[in-house]
């Protein structure tokens, strides 16, 4: 009885010092706080704009995928007024587009014209697209596209490699 006594007396010092010890653990030193301001600032540094890249490239992805009809209709154009040019007696290319009487090359996103002067084959983007005027270009000389953005930082944009 007399080693019960002492067991519970000594179990009730360490729960003393326990007690004190958690007690005197509550405050939260300079290096304590500065350790969790790095792991919270670590969090807005990586998470956040992780996330943010994620619902850039999705946005890209959707304007992609409105880029790939584009291309097949400005081949339907190029190779409508390369056939006018073969036919043409003098090897011309029209002088504008409705010439070619081409029906369904305009979209909602889209609108073609054609530059005589410069030769040159332009699909201007509308509202539904998502920004408007941005100028998609084939040159029939040069046999190459160009984009011209008004508003490059704003998006949805279109990149010259989408077109290749």
């Amino acid at each position: 009885m007399a080693e019960l006594e002492k067991s519970t007396a000594a179990a009730e010092n360490t729960n003393t010092v326990v007690t004190e010890q958690l007690g005197s653990g509550k405050k939260i030193g300079l290096v304590e706080a500065m350790l969790v301001l790095m792991l919270v600032g670590l969090v807005f540094i990586f998470i956040f704009p992780m996330q943010q890249l994620k619902v850039d490239k999705a946005a890209e992805a959707a304007a992609r995928l409105k880029i790939a009809p584009l291309v097949d209709k400005f081949e339907v154009v190029i190779d409508a007024m390369e056939q006018y040019k073969a036919n043409d007696p003098f090897g011309e290319y029209p002088f504008t587009i409705e010439e070619l009487n081409l029906t369904g090359v305009n979209s909602d996103d889209f609108t073609f014209s054609y530059d005589s002067d410069a030769k040159k084959i332009i699909a201007t983007s509308l509202e539904a697209y998502g920004k408007a005027d941005i100028k998609v270009i084939y040159s029939l000389d040069e046999k190459v596209y160009d984009v011209e953005d008004p508003t490059p930082l704003k998006k949805p944009t279109i990149k010259t490699e989408w077109l290749i």
